[in-house]
């Protein structure tokens, strides 16, 4: 657990987990989400891999400077961070915004990849995804942040996981909330979705990837991952079953058996 100064300017939060002699896997997290809600994948990665989780700018324990930001601006903090801890090469996973980063990185900088995840996330900001995220913009601006989680939770899981998990998904609202981004650097962020588009490049991308969308994912649906896979060649498409926009949190058990064996069979 340490921050890091970095040469964009920006200090990140990291952690390492698992066999520090492991091939090192980097976790990117998405929109106002710090890096702990990548614990449950930590938790089967690190058995076989050197785990890296942190809090992107504007999240977490990481500094959040005003906005707005942009991906490529995300991207690159990324970069500075592998190149401060001294990693040459990993194997990326990214969600929703880190799924843009992660599509970003790979484009940019594709010899610092060694495979590729990107999990619910979408290649250019139009129809569906521009109205949702600019409707979360309008949330933050106009209700602050306990309206903008709520209000976002109502997206990221199906209804069928507030009716048999209700408990459990308040639980996830009380963590979001105690863990929650800087409004600052939460409306830098959504600026960073809202101007996200790599369409036209993600053909360049060349390493191995798998692409993932939860069935029922009302933040960014199928529609868009599916757009990523078709233009990524030999890429690898997974929808999870009744999944939801953070099937990694609702199901982790799938999720994790899923992703690590698609990593066992792509390196």
């Amino acid at each position: 657990m340490a921050i890091e100064q970095l040469s964009t300017g920006v200090s990140l939060y990291y952690e390492w987990h698992g066999d520090a002699d492991g091939p090192p896997v980097v976790f990117i997290r998405g929109t106002g989400a710090d890096s702990s809600r990548w614990l449950p994948q930590v938790e089967d990665y690190r058995r076989r891999y050197r785990c890296l989780i942190f809090d992107n700018r504007g999240s977490g324990k990481s500094s959040a400077p005003p906005g707005p930001y942009s991906v490529d601006m995300m991207t690159e903090d990324t970069v500075a961070l592998l190149d401060a801890l001294g990693v040459g090469t990993a194997h990326i996973s990214g969600l929703s915004l880190g799924g843009a980063i992660a599509l970003r990185l790979a484009i940019e900088h594709p010899e610092r990849v060694t495979t590729l995840q990107v999990h619910g996330s979408w290649a250019k900001t139009y129809g569906y995804a521009a109205m949702y995220l600019g409707f979360l913009k309008r949330m933050l601006e106009e209700g602050g942040l306990d309206l903008y989680y709520e209000g976002a939770l109502m997206y990221l899981f199906p209804p069928e996981f507030f009716i048999d998990h209700y408990d459990r998904a308040m639980e996830i609202l009380s963590n979001m909330k105690a863990h929650s981004s800087p409004i600052e650097g939460l409306a830098g962020q959504l600026d960073a979705n809202l101007s996200h588009d790599v369409r036209d490049r993600i053909h360049e991308i060349e390493v191995p990837t798998l692409v993932t969308v939860g069935e029922f994912d009302m933040c960014l649906p199928p529609h868009y991952s599916h757009e990523i896979h078709q233009t990524i060649k030999g890429s690898s498409y997974e929808i999870f079953a009744g999944g939801s926009h953070l099937f990694g949190l609702q199901d982790p058990a799938t999720f994790n058996e899923v992703t690590l064996d698609w990593l066992a069979k792509n390196w």
